[in-house]
């Protein structure tokens, strides 16, 4: 229950984290999109918009954070063993791999985007990779 419970903490610190840098992104491509001008017009509040990002960003990624906790807590079972600074070393792998097969066709791609793509996969594996098997082995055990 460790593992879920990290999971879920590190999905609402990448939510408090992203939610800036996804709000100021929308507004800067609202110039480019038509589409983003008419959800979000010139005089929208740039507070309520950051407050339903935030809302959005906080399920999925606690959500995912519950997802990727219940895989951790499989893999901790299975292969316990600690390697890449980490200490459930498959799993960190996991994700790793999981952030590079999702990032890096689009970073190759989307060469305007090449840069937060990188960013946010970065801090998306440092995050759910290495620092949730942290907490969830500095967490009490059940033992």
């Amino acid at each position: 229950m460790d593992e879920v419970f990290a999971g879920i903490i590190c999905g609402y610190g990448l939510a408090l984290v992203a939610t800036p840098a996804v709000a100021i992104a929308l507004f800067r491509a609202r110039t480019n999109s038509p589409l983003l001008e008419r959800l979000m017009p010139q005089g929208s509040s740039h507070v309520a918009v950051s407050v339903i990002i935030h809302f959005q960003l906080f399920l999925g990624l606690t959500a995912i954070g519950m997802l990727l906790g219940l895989a951790l807590t499989g893999m901790e079972d299975s292969s316990p063993a600690a390697g890449f600074g980490s200490p459930n070393r498959a799993f960190t792998a996991f994700i790793v791999a999981m952030v590079a097969i999702a990032i890096v066709p689009l970073a190759v791609f989307a060469k305007r985007l090449r840069l937060p793509l990188l960013g946010g996969g970065l801090l998306f594996a440092g995050i759910f990779g290495w620092l949730m098997p942290w907490l969830a082995s500095w967490g009490p055990s059940e033992g």
